[in-house]
C-alpha cells in the first residue's frame, strides 16, 4: 500500500494533516452518509498516466488500507468512466480493485471533481448492501459535493502559489480573485443545499465543523 499522505501530497500539494484535507475528508463522509453508502473514496487524477489514483478513503480503515495507491484507468469501470466523461455515473462495478475481503462491492456512485473545465480527481461512494442502487437524486447531490471538493482542492492550489510568490517577494494577487473564490464558494454550497434541501441542517453541521477546522 502506498502512503496516502504521499498520494494527497504528491498530486494536490495538501498534506494530510491539512485544515484542506480535513475539508476534503468530512465532505466525503458527508456525502457517503447522505446517500446510504458505507464507504466514500476521493481519487486523484494522474495526468501523465491518465488513470485515476485511490488518495483517501473513509468508512473502512480495512478498506483504506487495500486501496490507497491503487490506480483505475480512465474509461474503466464506473469511476473511470465519470473521470472521462466529466460526468456523475452510478452503477455496478465493473472494475475490479483489490478490496478488503470482507468488503465486496454492490453499487458505486462516482462524481468528477473539476476546476472549471480540468479534472483533478473522482469522489465516490460505495454500498456492500445487496439489492442496493443508487438514483438519480443521489448522482445530484454527489454531483454538488464533488463541486465543492473541487473548489477547496483550487484554493489549495492558489493558496500554495501566494504563498509561494510571497517567499519570492512577488506582488501579492489582486482583491478581486479572493472575492471571485468567495463567491465560487457560496455559489457551489448554494446548490448543495437545493440540491437537498431537507439536509440543511446536516450541512449546517458540517459548516460548523469546517470553520473550526479553518479557524478565524
Amino acid at each position: 500500500m502506498e502512503n496516502p499522505n504521499t498520494v494527497i501530497e504528491a498530486y494536490f500539494g495538501v498534506s494530510s494533516r491539512s485544515q484542506e484535507a480535513a475539508v476534503l475528508r468530512l465532505l466525503i463522509e458527508l456525502g457517503a452518509q447522505f446517500v446510504g453508502a458505507q464507504e466514500g473514496s476521493l481519487l486523484v487524477f494522474d495526468e501523465r498516466a491518465q488513470d485515476m489514483v485511490f488518495a483517501m478513503t473513509t468508512g473502512s480503515a480495512a478498506s483504506e488500507q487495500a486501496l490507497i495507491g491503487q490506480h483505475v484507468p480512465l474509461g474503466s469501470g464506473v469511476t473511470g468512466l465519470a473521470a472521462q466523461t466529466r460526468e456523475t455515473q452510478i452503477g455496478a462495478p465493473t472494475f475490479k480493485t483489490r478490496q478488503a475481503k470482507s468488503n465486496q462491492p454492490r453499487a458505486i456512485l462516482a462524481a468528477p471533481m473539476l476546476i472549471a473545465d480540468r479534472l483533478v480527481g473522482v469522489l465516490t461512494a460505495v454500498s456492500f448492501q445487496p439489492g442496493k442502487r443508487f438514483g438519480s437524486d443521489d448522482a445530484l447531490l454527489y454531483g454538488r459535493i464533488a463541486a465543492v471538493a473541487g473548489v477547496v482542492v483550487d484554493q489549495a492550489h492558489r493558496l500554495n502559489t501566494l504563498a509561494a510568490l510571497q517567499r519570492g517577494r512577488r506582488p501579492a494577487p489582486a482583491r478581486r480573485r479572493d472575492a471571485r473564490l468567495d463567491g465560487e464558494i457560496a455559489q457551489a454550497l448554494a446548490r448543495l443545499t437545493r440540491a437537498k434541501p431537507r439536509a440543511k441542517e446536516r450541512i449546517a453541521r458540517l459548516l460548523a465543523d469546517v470553520s473550526v477546522l479553518v479557524g478565524p
